[in-house]
């Protein structure tokens, strides 16, 4: 028997995921009354939380999901879900977080020229973190012109980015990484831009914090001293919706996913 596939839909990103999976689409709005017999497939949001279930939603989720033994494909699912390893959590899969860091950093520019009085060309960037998101974030604002410089707190990591051409600094110098600093890009998911920091940013720089929850940034100082401050989650989904679905799309293909099923898009 042809099984069903449930989309949890929080975002456009999962409406054209549902399109690219193809079949025919159903709303249904009430998770419990869904016949989980004829489900083979069940795709949370990113992250999970977003669907906003209470304990008693996902222990019966849990255990509908190993009744009937269903694939599970969603983004930081919470450890040990079952069904997950039939899956996949997207944000443990390596290309899609590479190919996420790409169309976060590329949705960062867009916020950074919507907030920012200055241009990127010609303007210092400094980027918190070199991780994925940190590497792509200096890349893209890199490419526009601007004067890149990457805080680390690893030497490895200064020292790889010195060798890709950017400049490089510890969070112990926190002058010489705000000196003339007109955009703050933080991606390091750690309480890492304290006041020290803040307070000797120029008045007009502004700060993008795309680290996830809580962030890494005082929010409370940038307040303080009057530094224009934005909390920036769930970027691809908002910025480029259609393409970050592709991600999610190609990832379910590799997986093994099938094509052509029925699809109940649920918005909560």
């Amino acid at each position: 028997m042809q099984k069903d596939t449930i989309i949890y839909v929080t975002d456009q990103r999962q409406k054209y995921l549902a399109d690219m999976l193809g079949g025919e689409q159903q709303n249904c709005g009430n998770i419990n009354s869904i016949d989980y017999s004829r489900v083979g497939n069940v795709v949370f949001p990113i992250p999970f939380a977003r669907a906003k279930f209470d304990n008693d939603e996902i222990e019966k989720l849990k255990q509908n999901i190993i009744n009937n033994d269903i694939a599970v494909w969603g983004g930081c699912m919470p450890d040990c879900f079952p069904g997950i390893d039939k899956g996949c959590d997207f944000m443990r899969d390596e290309t899609v977080i590479e190919q996420n860091a790409i169309v976060t950093a590329e949705a960062t520019v867009s916020i950074a020229i919507q907030k920012s009085l200055y241009g990127i060309y010609g303007s210092k960037v400094l980027v918190s973190g070199f991780g994925k998101c940190g590497k792509a974030a200096a890349r893209i604002f890199s490419a526009m012109g601007a004067d890149v410089m990457v805080m680390a707190r690893k030497k490895q990591a200064r020292d790889e980015a010195v060798s890709l051409g950017y400049d490089a600094v510890g969070f112990d110098d926190p002058a010489r990484a705000c000196f003339e600093t007109r955009f703050l890009i933080n991606t390091v998911p750690a309480k890492v831009i304290d006041e020290n920091i803040i307070m000797l940013l120029q008045k007009d720089a502004i700060m993008i914090d795309i680290a996830s929850k809580p962030g890494g940034c005082d929010f409370e100082a940038a307040k303080r001293y009057q530094i224009n401050c934005t909390h920036a989650l769930g970027l691809p989904g908002i910025y480029c919706p259609k393409t970050s679905a592709g991600i999610l799309y190609d990832c379910m293909k590799r997986k093994g996913m099938t094509e052509g099923l029925w699809l109940f898009r649920i918005a909560r």
